[in-house]
């Protein structure tokens, strides 16, 4: 439960980023005819993104409106939440030289890939719900609400179609990333990891990398912004019985 207000909660500071960055402070809105025609496709693009975040974040209130009704139901008929059973920890498949050594509890975060195991492509963040008996199996939960305002959609996946995000208390045992080291990373404004590629570490704030996103790689196109280590994940994870490193692979803590 805890673990899913997290991810809520990190969606709406995104979102407030995103409005930011996307402000109506710079626009002279008014009639259209009187908006001059080169800017007007900018002006479009601009409102556009707004109108998309507005219900990006209409969708996320709905999220957090049906949970806290949750909570108030559950409460009035003295339901204790922090009560749950919880089992043995779930095992980790993808093994890294920066992967936390714990077990998957459930409430735990991880980036899940539905399908045939691999590192490569999209991986969305979700929260442990369920562990089986042996470990191996799972059921997690995406909180972040889809287009059409459904969250909380349920998968049952294996030890080898998720990667465990490093628990806050882990980070700081956590090595640091060289350069060129690839990973999965979070996108900016979003709970969706892609490959990426370190470029850069920053000496004043050793807890952030850079990050530069496979298919931005024009000039201006560099997603250079500070990176918590849990939001990037060592990209060349490899299986528990393998050798922790692979030249040219990692995988594990840009998320």
């Amino acid at each position: 439960m805890e673990n899913e207000w997290n991810v809520l909660v990190s969606s709406l500071q995104d979102l407030y980023n995103a409005n930011e960055v996307t402000s109506f402070g710079k626009l002279q809105l008014g009639p259209i005819d009187a908006i001059p025609a080169a800017d007007l496709q900018s002006t479009l693009t601009t409102v556009q993104e707004h109108l998309e975040n507005v219900r990006r974040g209409q969708r996320l209130l709905s999220t957090v409106e049906t949970k806290l009704q949750g909570i108030l139901d559950s409460t009035a008929h003295g339901v204790n939440l922090s009560a749950m059973a919880q089992g043995p920890p779930g095992k980790q498949y993808w093994c890294s030289d920066f992967n936390p050594t714990v077990g998957i509890d459930v409430g735990a975060e991880v980036a899940y890939k539905p399908g045939k195991p691999s590192v490569d492509g999209e991986w969305i963040q979700c929260v442990v719900q369920g562990v089986s008996p042996d470990g191996l199996k799972f059921e997690i939960v995406d909180p972040e609400p889809d287009e059409f305002g459904n969250a909380n959609k349920t998968f049952k996946c294996n030890w080898k179609e998720i990667i465990l995000i490093p628990p806050e208390s882990q980070i700081k045992d956590l090595g640091e990333y060289p350069r060129s080291t690839k990973v999965l990373a979070r996108y900016p404004e979003t709970t969706t990891f892609y490959p990426a590629v370190v470029v850069g570490t920053n000496k004043k704030h050793r807890e952030t990398c850079r990050l530069r996103f496979d298919g931005e790689e024009e000039v201006g196109k560099e997603n250079a912004s500070r990176q918590k280590p849990r939001a990037a994940l060592s990209h060349g994870l490899v299986g528990p019985n393998t050798a922790l490193r692979q030249e040219g692979k990692r995988c594990h803590r840009c998320l």
